[in-house]
């Protein structure tokens, strides 16, 4: 809503409102352009998605508990049965693979406790030589 000037008093208070109105303004934009810039640091980067795989409830989360489990059973039927050409190779492998994958898949909770202990020690570390 614009303001009527009808002489010069008015003029010179409008014109220290709008000042303070730019200060704080100025202000509001700084302090916005140092937390945008803060978010965009590697190490603030890497703690953000963190905190996303670690949120049980975060689809991101979701996803890699499932992901982990399915690649830890194929990795485990590869690793111990390599290429298998026999039918009982083949059904051990199968059993093997699903077994891993449901142990991870109801365990992610707990492996990801783990690998969040070791990154936080890892943090912590990183800030204490820095």
């Amino acid at each position: 809503m614009a303001m009527q000037i009808t002489n010069s008093h008015e003029l010179e208070a409008a014109i220290i409102e709008y000042e303070k109105k730019l200060v704080i303004q100025k202000t509001i934009v700084v302090s916005q352009w140092h937390e945008t810039k803060e978010s965009f640091k590697p190490k603030n980067i890497l703690k953000n998605a963190v905190h996303q795989i670690a949120d049980p409830e975060s689809p991101l989360g979701m996803i890699m508990k499932a992901v982990g489990g399915l690649s830890m059973g194929f990795l485990t039927q590869k690793l111990l049965l390599g290429k298998a050409h026999s039918l009982p190779k083949k059904i051990l492998g199968t059993a093997l693979n699903l077994t891993t994958t449901g142990t991870i898949f109801s365990q992610a909770e707990r492996l990801k406790a783990y690998g969040l202990a070791i990154y936080h020690n890892l943090i912590k570390k990183s800030e204490r030589t820095a």
